[in-house]
C-alpha cells in the first residue's frame, strides 16, 4: 500500500463559530470549505494537511480529552521553524492562549502545549 500522507484530522467542537475564530484568528489557518448538511462543519487548511471541525454542541468532550491526553498523550502537533518559534510563543501569549506546558525539550527540538477552546490538546513543535 502506498499512501500519500494525511488528508485531514477531524475534531469535535461545541461551537463552530468560536472554534473558527481560534483556528483562523489565533493559529492563522484558512477556511477551505463550510458544510451545513448533516453535522455543521468546516475544513481548514493548515499548510500540509487539513483539519475538519465538526460542531457537536451536546457532546461532553472535556473529561475524556483530559483523560486521553493526560494518560495516553492524545494531542495534535503543528510544526514551526526555528526562526519563528519564539515569535509564535509570544503571539500565543498576546492572544491570551495559556500554555499548559513548555517550552520543553522533545527529542532534537522543543515544544509548547496548549488547548483550544474545546480542550483539544495541541502542540507546536520546532526541530533544531
Amino acid at each position: 500500500m502506498k499512501l500519500d500522507g494525511i488528508h485531514h484530522i477531524a475534531l469535535n467542537v461545541a461551537d463552530l463559530d468560536r472554534a473558527e475564530r481560534f483556528y483562523v484568528d489565533v493559529l492563522g489557518f484558512k477556511v477551505l470549505q463550510r458544510f451545513s448538511k448533516g453535522l455543521r462543519h468546516m475544513m481548514l487548511d493548515t499548510g500540509n494537511a487539513a483539519i475538519a471541525l465538526f460542531e457537536v454542541p451536546e457532546l461532553a468532550t472535556r473529561k475524556p480529552l483530559e483523560q486521553l491526553s493526560d494518560e495516553g498523550y492524545l494531542h495534535f502537533a503543528f510544526q514551526a521553524s526555528p526562526e519563528h518559534f519564539e515569535e509564535i510563543i509570544q503571539e500565543l501569549k498576546s492572544k491570551d492562549v495559556a500554555l499548559t506546558s513548555g517550552p520543553v525539550k522533545r527529542g532534537d527540538g522543543v515544544s509548547v502545549y496548549f488547548n483550544d477552546p474545546d480542550f483539544n490538546h495541541l502542540e507546536i513543535h520546532c526541530d533544531h
